[in-house]
């Protein structure tokens, strides 16, 4: 029988084969993959140099800030910045830098660097950039970016805040409502070809970019804005004041038509941005005893808890014992009806009455008015003041705070709190934002009127304002009559308390008052702080402020009736 050969098929074989094949395929491919990335040819090594890639974070356009007549306070403009790939830089280049950037800058450009990217620097006006641009320096690159500018400069700084180097809000509306405005940075991707020129594959290297935000419009009045901005630095500066605040408010629906705090800054400007008592927005974030601007309050509340009455008669000497301390007036007024200590600014009256009233109930009204509270007004950094609780109220506590001391507010939660004198009782809340939208022109806030508390009955209300009304027609707030306007108001001076200890010679004057008295439609208040030249009652400091920005504010409303 023939014996049976073992061979394998021969499909077998082919496919050992093509396997075979196959992997020494694969094995020379990776060996050469290897070879190409471990050990590049120098050519190569220098063409991929010459096509550098970058990605760079660009700002875009954040949305725009206009006041209640649609005056634009805040938008985005195109801008150029500035970098250098070391690469295709010459050291010997870096004078050309410094025209427009300075020596410092250029020296830091002279020295070698290391790496492919270099910011030099970011969101250069154009018509600043053209000539450096113009100039072809191998190496210094552009990028068109967004720039956050402030048409008016320094008009509502301290309202409409301002943003870091990429366009994020980090003080007033600008960080309130930085949500509605801010677009964040886009990505984009740049390649240098080999000569060196600068190609943007994503997105265009020309014109603005373009984003989704929404806008805001103010209740501020710009020309109400800079008339109080620029009588508030006139009395600053002739008072020697170290700071001053003025805040205008419709009473009749709680409005902010202006806010102002002296100094202010230039929002174009960030040298300005390092000193942290210029950058506080004097009348939401300072808080300062009121002194007799006080006293309208009190006597509001000791009328309707029944302490104080219109038949009520006062003595004052000048000086007379309260409690475990002494309370002082400027000079002896006599005997004084109840009004008569509006109008004379009687501490000795002020303080008999407040010695009388109820810790624990003038506490409560107090906070009724607002007074130890934040307003929550739509505006970043806001304070809340300061005031003890009654349990602390001992000794001549209550006839210190009945006359404006022992206690700190805010120069808005003093503004709200006269205003519901003017409106007839109802403590509204302030608002500065009238509408904000988004970014398809939806209105996704509005501001209104909104009623806080009712704190007054309309018949003390008409009490106070009849009696405010004299103090500027014949007692201390004399210097801030205007012709033909029927005004009512109230001084203030205050002593300044350090660690709890009055300092002497330093004080806050104001004046605080409304028109026309029978009907506001404005309020105003005006504080000068620290004044260094002397003089430092309100009377004489404050009221012709107050004056003044009535005067021009008159001069505006029978110019826009013609």
């Amino acid at each position: 029988m023939p014996k049976i050969k073992n061979h394998l098929p021969r499909e077998s074989w082919n496919s050992k084969t093509a396997w075979l094949l196959a992997f020494l395929v694969l094995l020379v491919l990776a060996a050469q993959t290897v070879r190409v990335h471990a050990f590049p040819d120098p050519r190569v090594m220098r063409q991929s140099q010459n096509q550098y890639w970058a990605n760079i974070d660009v700002s875009t356009s954040r949305g725009d800030i206009r006041d209640r007549n649609d005056i634009p306070l805040a938008i985005s403009v195109p801008s150029v910045s500035f970098f250098i790939d070391p690469a295709y830089w010459q050291t010997a280049s870096a004078d050309v830098l410094e025209d427009c950037f300075g020596h410092q800058v250029a020296r830091k450009f002279a020295k070698p660097l290391r790496g492919r990217f270099h910011w030099v620097a970011r969101k250069v006006p154009a018509d600043t950039a053209q000539p450096l641009i113009d100039k072809k320096a191998p190496g210094l690159f552009t990028v068109r970016e967004s720039r956050r500018m402030y048409p008016h400069g320094e008009l509502a700084s301290h309202v409409i805040g301002f943003c870091d180097i990429d366009d994020y809000g980090l003080s007033g509306v600008e960080m309130a409502w930085n949500k509605a405005l801010y677009s964040p940075p886009q990505r984009r991707s740049f390649v240098k070809d080999a000569k060196g020129n600068l190609l943007d594959l994503i997105g265009s290297n020309a014109g603005t970019l373009q984003a989704g935000t929404g806008s805001i419009q103010l209740t501020l009045d710009s020309k109400i804005q800079q008339i109080v901005e620029w009588r508030l630095k006139e009395g600053a500066e002739s008072s020697g004041a170290k700071w001053g605040a003025g805040i205008c408010v419709n009473p009749q629906t709680g409005e902010i038509l202006a806010m102002a705090s002296y100094p202010w800054i230039d929002l174009n400007d960030r040298k300005n941005f390092g000193d942290a008592e210029t950058l506080r927005n004097n009348v939401i974030g300072r808080v300062y005893e009121p002194g007799s601007t006080f006293k309208p309050i009190v006597l509001g509340i000791a009328k309707e808890m029944g302490l104080a009455s219109n038949g009520d008669r006062f003595h004052c000497s000048g000086r007379a014992a309260i409690a475990d301390g002494v309370i002082k007036d400027v000079s002896a007024h006599g005997d004084l009806t109840l009004e008569g200590l509006l109008i004379k600014s009687c501490n000795i009256g002020m303080a008999s009455i407040g010695n009388k009233m109820n810790s624990l109930k003038s506490y409560g009204m107090l906070k009724q008015f607002g007074f130890g509270v934040k307003s929550d007004v739509e505006i970043a950094g806001e304070e809340e003041g300061l005031m003890r609780t009654p349990e602390e109220w001992l000794g001549m506590a209550r006839a210190n705070i009945a006359i404006g001391q022992g206690l700190a507010v805010t120069p808005l939660q003093l503004a709200m709190a006269i205003s519901a004198i003017a409106n007839g009782g109802d403590l509204l809340k302030p608002y500065i934002i009238a509408e904000v939208k988004n970014a398809h022109g939806e209105a996704i806030y509005k501001g209104k009127k909104r009623v806080r508390n009712t704190v007054l009955s309309p018949k003390t209300t008409a009490w106070l304002r009849e009696a405010l009304y004299k103090t500027v027609e014949t007692g201390t707030g004399k210097s801030a009559r205007v012709a033909d306007i029927a005004l009512a108001g109230k001084t203030g001076t205050a002593q300044i308390a350090v660690r709890g200890v009055y300092t002497k010679g330093q004080y806050v004057s104001s004046f605080v008052g409304f028109w026309p008295y029978q009907k506001p439609s404005y309020i105003l208040l005006v504080v000068l702080g620290e004044p260094g030249k002397g003089k430092y009652y309100g009377g004489e400091i404050a009221a012709p402020v107050f004056r003044a920005v009535v005067e021009d504010m008159s001069q505006i409303y029978v110019a826009a009736k013609k």
